[in-house]
């Protein structure tokens, strides 16, 4: 059974810890301007949300990408094969919700789950960010989330405005 990376917004704090573990773990150093996970925060409304790749069933990446860089592994996961990038960045704006980016060299990149044991999660002290089987009630929160998809902007933009559906989301909630 498939693994999967789930957000879980009332329990983040905002920290960004998890970034910093991320772009450690990928990078080499910490920069959470290269990290895979995004955080976005809205001070004003005391409210944090995690922006996550969903490693989507149907990745709109995945059919953006003319050079058949991005591709699924056997477990579902979708990958870059940076190899293969020329960077034109079709699957940059394909992302519905900003989490597929450029590097310094344009070469598409984007969360790999560690290779099954993302850093990102054990950094998480709130423990606002869950990787493992799919459980009734994280994976209709995954689902309710994935329906928030945003088709124009930059990916930042894209996620900015998923955080913000997300909090209006919660607040309806409430």
């Amino acid at each position: 059974m498939q693994n999967y990376l789930y957000a879980i917004p009332e329990l983040c704090t905002g920290c960004i810890r998890c970034m910093y573990a991320c772009s450690a773990a990928k990078e080499g150093f910490f920069a959470p301007s290269k990290s895979r996970i995004h955080i976005n925060n809205f001070p004003y409304n005391g409210y944090s949300v995690p922006s996550i790749c969903f490693h989507c069933p149907k990745p709109d990446c995945l059919k953006s990408c003319p050079e058949e860089a991005i591709y699924k592994d056997d477990s579902g996961v979708v990958l870059v094969d940076r190899e293969k990038c020329d960077g034109c960045g079709k699957c940059v704006e394909a992302c519905t919700y900003g989490m597929m980016e450029q590097d310094g060299q344009n070469l598409a990149r984007k969360c790999d789950y560690c290779g099954g044991d993302p850093a990102c999660v054990k950094e998480c002290e709130p423990g606002a960010l869950v990787f493992g089987e799919p459980q009734k009630e994280l994976t209709k929160l995954r689902g309710l989330q994935m329906k928030q998809r945003i088709t124009s902007g930059t990916a930042g933009e894209k996620r900015h405005q998923l955080g913000h559906n997300l909090l209006g989301m919660a607040r309806e909630i409430e």
